[in-house]
């Protein structure tokens, strides 16, 4: 997978190259102005019986036209080819199909009429809406995996807390899972849109509180970690009179929820 940063600038050549094609199609044929002009038709007789007949013009298709889209076409797959393959099949039958119409069909005549033309249009505009989805596909499939791996990690500490809680290590286990809540509050500001900015060395409870001051996540939810920042507290200060170990149990499983509550929608585009 090449950076994407690259793969934008050559998505957004290539939409400057099918820009360049539509307009030579144009060139030799007529101007997509669907929306101003109708398809004329002719009035033509027949054994004396007037009838509205649609007889479209046809126009020379160059070869320099077929020569430029094979170009953009080859180009194009090949980015899908390998950053978007479930498509790939879409891609292709814009291309060529078994029925109807498809860009193949009319690369292989010679004169097109202003109907085939515009549906040549169409197809050619189809297959590069499919080559613009790219880079959202990329972005969202990394951070889903960064997601998937964070989800992961989280996991597997809250179990070490557990563990620790298990053999009687209270205070131990209450600031293992602290760091885990720590932790993912400062995963959400960094994914807010835009990021939101936190103290290098901030505490849970100012973390807390810009979550809860930009709207991240319900005022309940703010008050719940409230709650499980005090049993924190308790855990990570031998001034602090010792915690039970139904509290540590209770920061456990809180810490557990919130993160929940907060991992899965963001893994679902």
């Amino acid at each position: 997978m090449i950076m994407l940063s690259k793969l934008e600038e050559a998505i957004k050549e290539l939409e400057q190259k099918k820009k360049e094609l539509i307009q030579e199609i144009e060139n030799s044929g007529w101007d997509d102005n669907r929306v101003e002009t109708p398809i004329p038709s002719e009035i033509k007789y027949r054994f004396g019986i007037k009838k509205f007949v649609e007889t479209p013009e046809e126009k020379a298709f160059p070869q320099k036209i077929k020569v430029m889209y094979q170009q953009w076409y080859a180009a194009a797959r090949t980015i899908i080819a390998r950053n978007y393959s479930a498509r790939l099949p879409e891609f292709d039958a814009l291309y060529s199909c078994q029925t109807g119409y498809c860009i193949k069909f009319f690369l292989e005549d010679l004169y097109l009429n202003q109907k085939d033309e515009f549906k040549l249009i169409d197809l050619i505009n189809a297959q590069f809406g499919i080559l613009a989805s790219v880079p959202n596909h990329l972005k969202f499939s990394v951070y889903n995996t960064e997601l998937n791996i964070y989800s992961v990690l989280m996991k597997d500490e809250l179990g070490a807390a557990q563990y620790l809680l298990d053999n009687g290590f209270l205070r131990s286990a209450g600031a293992l899972a602290g760091i885990v809540l720590e932790r993912h509050l400062k995963n959400l500001l960094e994914k807010h849109e835009p990021p939101i900015k936190y103290r290098e060395r901030a505490a849970l409870g100012e973390l807390n509180k810009l979550c809860g001051e930009n709207n991240i996540y319900e005022p309940t939810d703010k008050s719940r970690v409230d709650v499980l920042n005090q049993i924190r507290i308790r855990c990570v200060h031998d001034k602090e009179p010792k915690p039970k170990k139904e509290e540590v149990q209770g920061l456990i499983d809180g810490v557990s929820k919130t993160i929940g509550n907060y991992l899965t929608p963001l893994m679902s585009p």
